[in-house]
């Protein structure tokens, strides 16, 4: 049988990143907005930290605020810098949640399954720059 890091599809990026967290449910805007804080990042999801507990399978929308996210854009977008309002949003799956053990509240492993492909794409290459340099600072050490 695989391990998780053998059945994962993209690597993944430790990375604290501010994100908002909603359940998907009508009407949207009646839904509480959840602040909560990611620990890692891939082109296939985000594990954050979070107070509020979620069940396993809720559908959510995730706000993922990324500077600088713009300049791995394909197209005009790149032409924007401000770091100001960066985010990629996406329509996603609670897949699993586990109790902390270090502080109150729980981990969530979120699975996108709907996002904008070209954020999808500028997600994917930053990842992958950031990925690159902290191999390159590795293999200096």
């Amino acid at each position: 049988m695989p391990t998780a890091a053998e059945r994962r599809q993209y690597d993944r990026l430790p990375k604290n990143f501010r994100v908002e967290v909603k359940e998907f449910k009508f009407p949207l805007v009646q839904q509480k907005t959840h602040e909560v804080s990611c620990s890692d990042i891939s082109a296939g999801g985000i594990r954050v930290e979070c107070s509020e507990r979620f069940e396993q399978g809720d559908k959510v929308t995730v706000k993922i605020f990324i500077p600088s996210l713009n300049k791995y854009h394909p197209g005009f977008l790149k032409v924007f810098e401000c770091d100001a309002g960066q985010y990629l949003q996406a329509i996603a799956e609670i897949m699993w949640v586990e109790d902390r053990t270090d502080a109150p509240g729980y981990s969530l492993g979120i699975r996108f399954l709907d996002v904008d492909q070209d954020d999808w794409r500028a997600l994917r290459n930053l990842i992958q720059k950031l990925m690159r340099e902290q191999q390159e600072r590795e293999g200096q050490s």
